[in-house]
């Protein structure tokens, strides 16, 4: 708890005054702004970062809603999972089909977390994932570009849903640390591809090399 109270602290939606505790602030320009760089920063720069701050924000929020949670709330969670089920089913043929295909399927991820911070009733909570979202659809749109790692986010997003549904707040618990640890290992992967990249000599220094030892 004293962890998550310090990273709303730094992106400036809460303050802590002595005697009488956190108090929301307004959202400010600068909030957003400081809650995007830091998910941002965070997974190009610092993946672990950012997998620490989800892990304080969203295992503390799915108990919450695996406790709170209505008929409303389930209905607006199964209404995202068949909107990612049909997503998984669009044509991918062309550049374009699968450019689409990869907006479409962050946007539809992020949805379902929202859904899951909403069914909290807890309008802090919800603002903090608001505030990160649209970083974090761009952090999905890339590693949903790995093969089987769409599929297998819909899985995880069912077995979340179902601990949601079951009222079982340490399943739910359960659920988002597979999930969240899913995520640390893709986002892993591409950190480690980019790296990997990155030290590869580029064509147009190869073909300077290669002119050099033919002269």
């Amino acid at each position: 708890m004293r962890e998550a109270i310090k990273s709303l602290e730094s992106l400036q939606l809460i303050s802590v005054r002595p005697k009488i505790g956190a108090i929301v602030l307004e959202p400010s320009p600068v909030a957003l702004i400081n809650a995007e760089y830091l998910s941002t920063s965070a997974f190009m720069q610092q993946a672990d970062s950012l997998i620490e701050f989800r892990k304080v924000l969203e295992l503390g929020l799915v108990a919450l809603a695996a406790e709170k949670s209505t008929e409303t709330d389930w209905a607006t969670m199964r209404e995202v999972l068949a909107e990612q089920e049909a997503v998984l089913r669009m044509d991918r043929s062309t550049p374009q089909a699968d450019l689409a295909f990869h907006d479409a399927i962050g946007k539809a991820n992020i949805r379902f977390h929202k859904a899951v911070a909403e069914a909290t009733r807890n309008p802090l909570a919800i603002m903090v994932l608001q505030a990160i979202s649209e970083p974090l659809i761009e952090v999905s749109r890339r590693t949903n570009e790995m093969p089987g790692v769409p599929e297998a986010g819909l899985r995880q997003h069912w077995s979340i849903y179902r601990a949601i549904r079951e009222n079982n707040p340490e399943k739910a618990r359960h659920a988002m640390r597979l999930h969240l640890q899913a995520a640390e290992r893709n986002a892993r992967i591409l950190q480690t591809a980019g790296e990997a990249a990155a030290t590869l000599p580029t064509s147009e220094g190869t073909s300077t090399e290669k002119t050099q030892e033919t002269a």
